[in-house]
């Protein structure tokens, strides 16, 4: 259910696309709340995303030589195979039918090359989003360097790791290093024994030291122009921001939510697809209507987002129940087997 969430926080944070590029702010009050989510919650998707794949993964996991390549061969089906796809689809759109406003073109292919567009490989792949899956790929791809740590040293591992994300990029928040570690993280919490489902003593202190946090990171434009010293700060803000949306999806009207549980099926294929699709609806909104006035951004901020959520949800519903095997393969789900009838 946690998915969609953070599936959410990462649409919804298009609206910075074009609102305060295409469309000047206005007024200090829209780029506070703007600056505020993007730059706070909806970072906060990547890193926990890591943490929950570590914990899933990482609980129990022993390998064998003949373990690990089933399970880089199950790994590349299930993220390798849904990222090949949906680069490879809007290369081709980009190639043969025509450009897409705030996405890319066909000049945009052909400079970078076709190849590395598809891969990823040294440059963002084509679905920008995208690279997040080729990041997971790559951290499972050292798994067998996480099990040592688990047996040899569990907590100096992730000190080191922690370390090596402060250094490895100083100009910037994310890095292969930092995902690792909370990749990491996420199995060593698994293996602890912990109990992450009652967060109530933490909620008292956490969730009022994270809305302040995120105010300071809504200010940020006017508090700092030094690019080391906010990316320090925000990785800062990532490990308080990771615990504080953890404690967040314990609340009863987030588990509880019908619809997010209904939705979260779907969060996967919306991942996928959510960035043409946002650019679509942001060309189409800002062709019909300019938005002035703090309300009126803020409303055309989140609009585009949400429109995009509801439509992709239903798409992908439509697709699992009359082509399931298609949508089987375009999210990398394993195929059912028929059952044979007599």
């Amino acid at each position: 259910m946690l998915r969609i969430v953070l599936i959410g926080l990462i649409v919804l944070c298009h609206g910075g696309r074009y609102l305060g590029v295409l469309v000047p702010f206005d007024g200090p009050v829209v780029q506070f709340a703007a600056t505020a989510f993007n730059r706070g919650p909806a970072c906060l998707a990547v890193p926990l995303f890591f943490a929950i794949s570590g914990y899933l993964l990482l609980r129990k996991l022993e390998l064998t030589p003949a373990g690990y390549a089933q399970l880089m061969g199950r790994k590349l089906y299930s993220i390798g195979l849904p990222f090949l796809i949906f680069n490879a689809i809007w290369i081709a759109w980009f190639l043969w039918v025509g450009s897409i406003a705030q996405f890319g073109g066909r000049s945009y292919i052909l400079e970078a090359g076709i190849l590395p567009k598809l891969l990823g490989y040294d440059t963002s792949p084509v679905n920008y989003p995208l690279w997040f899956l080729r990041e997971l790929l790559k951290v499972f791809a050292v798994t067998p360097v996480f099990l040592l740590f688990f047996r040899r040293l569990p907590r100096a591992g992730l000190a080191l790791l922690f370390v090596l994300w402060f250094v490895e990029r100083p100009a910037d928040e994310y890095g292969f290093c930092g995902f690792a570690f909370w990749f990491y993280c996420g199995g060593l919490l698994a293996r602890s024994g912990l109990d992450l489902g009652d967060t109530a003593r933490l909620d008292r202190w956490v969730l009022p030291l994270f809305v302040l946090a995120t105010a300071v990171v809504g200010l940020a434009p006017w508090l700092t122009q030094d690019v080391v010293v906010y990316a320090m700060g925000k990785r800062f803000y990532q490990m308080l921001g990771v615990v504080a949306l953890w404690c967040l999806s314990r609340q009863p009207w987030i588990m509880g939510s019908g619809l997010l549980h209904r939705m979260a099926g779907a969060s996967f294929f919306i991942f996928l697809t959510h960035e043409p699709t946002v650019s679509i609806l942001q060309t189409r909104l800002l062709a019909a209507w300019v938005p002035q006035g703090p309300a009126a951004q803020l409303v055309a901020f989140v609009l585009p987002g949400l429109a995009a959520l509801i439509l992709l949800y239903w798409l992908a519903r439509g697709l699992s129940r009359f082509t399931p095997k298609l949508y089987a393969v375009l999210t990398g789900a394993p195929l059912r087997k028929r059952r044979a009838t007599c």
